[in-house]
């Protein structure tokens, strides 16, 4: 496993720092600590379990982190469920950002979520559970309050999987680049009208939030 360099931390969390005002986020020194300590768990797995093409703590942070960190305004403190988490995104940064919100990582590849229980493990996440699992192998539960990805690619497959664990009331969030119009129709056929809304990420031309539900 690779090593992350000397101050690769310190740059991690000046990254963050930098970004998170214009993100409309508030982050302690405690959070940016653990924020550092994650990108360079990622950087130190990430050949053995192939988690980012990112080759850097730093990298990883502009690419993923700040992404992540931009749909923090959005979610609140109900249990929150991350499909296909993969690396631990945005599940492991909204738990970071929002200690007082229960998330459950869920990522079917075992490798990558034996990853993620070690993340939880060394970053003393409380408020993290990892199941190893596909979404569609889960029992209906119907009791997350927010079901976010940022893994899926069509909005109607997402939303189909994910409307059985989302509770009454409860809203289902998808980080996209571009939305598709068609896609967008099929999914609200699903789950009904959906919210676009933009997000600025420094590094990305073009990044939406997509929510259904939540009135």
């Amino acid at each position: 496993m690779s090593g992350a360099a000397p101050g690769d931390g310190a740059v991690v969390a000046e990254v963050l720092a930098s970004a998170a005002p214009a993100l409309g986020v508030t982050l302690d020194a405690t959070q940016l600590a653990q924020l550092a300590r994650y990108a360079e768990l990622v950087d130190k797995w990430r050949h053995v379990t192939n988690l980012t093409g990112a080759r850097s703590p730093a990298a990883f942070a502009r690419e993923h982190l700040v992404d992540s960190l931009s749909v923090v305004p959005h979610v609140d403190d109900g249990p929150l469920l991350d499909v296909g988490s993969g690396a631990g995104l945005p599940g492991v940064v909204l738990a970071i950002a929002r200690p007082g919100t229960a998330v459950t990582l869920l990522e079917p590849r075992q490798r990558r979520a034996r990853f993620l229980t070690q993340v939880t493990i060394e970053l003393a996440l409380a408020n993290v559970d990892v199941i190893s699992a596909r979404i569609e192998d889960l029992p209906a539960a119907a009791r997350y309050e927010v079901v976010i990805s940022r893994a899926f690619s069509a909005l109607a497959d997402y939303v189909a999987l994910a409307l059985p664990q989302c509770a009454p009331g409860g809203r289902i969030l998808a980080m996209k680049g571009r939305v598709d119009a068609a896609d967008r129709a099929r999914a609200e056929q699903l789950a009904g009208p959906a919210r676009v809304i933009p997000l600025c990420v420094p590094g990305y031309r073009e990044r939406h939030l997509v929510v259904f539900g939540g009135g």
